[in-house]
């Protein structure tokens, strides 16, 4: 793909931490960006899907401005109850597992906090 669809992809994957389902993926100073899933759970014997039961799943990369590392987790028949309701998506579920393993590791892989660089700055998105 081309530098110019890329610098796009990127940015769309950070607005999902930043404004969208993954907020709870922010860990200040790697610029996390990412996609979360959240798939109804299959009855074993068919005959349609689990009403409470799912597969959550967020992919995520880091420093989302120039992607050095790829997480994926997901998590079989997830339950988030610290509120008065069960919740099960991947934003409630997967994405803090995500945010918490980055947040432990990336240090350990030699990257340094930094400050993220204004979105998209070094693409022109007007010009062909």
């Amino acid at each position: 793909i081309s530098e110019k669809t890329s610098a796009i992809m990127r940015e769309m994957l950070r607005h999902v931490v930043t404004e969208g389902t993954a907020s709870l993926g922010e860990v200040p100073g790697y610029a996390v960006g990412g996609k979360t899933g959240t798939a109804d759970k299959p009855k074993e014997r068919g005959g349609g899907y689990y009403k409470d039961k799912v597969i959550s799943t967020f992919a995520s990369i880091f420093p989302a401005h120039d992607p050095k590392y790829v997480l994926v987790v997901t998590l079989d028949e997830p339950v988030e109850t610290s509120g008065s309701e069960a919740r099960r998506t991947a934003g409630w579920t997967a994405v803090p597992v995500a945010a918490e393993i980055i947040r432990r590791v990336a240090p350990l892989l030699g990257l340094r906090p930094e400050i993220e660089p204004s979105p998209l700055a070094a693409i022109s998105l007007t010009s062909n």
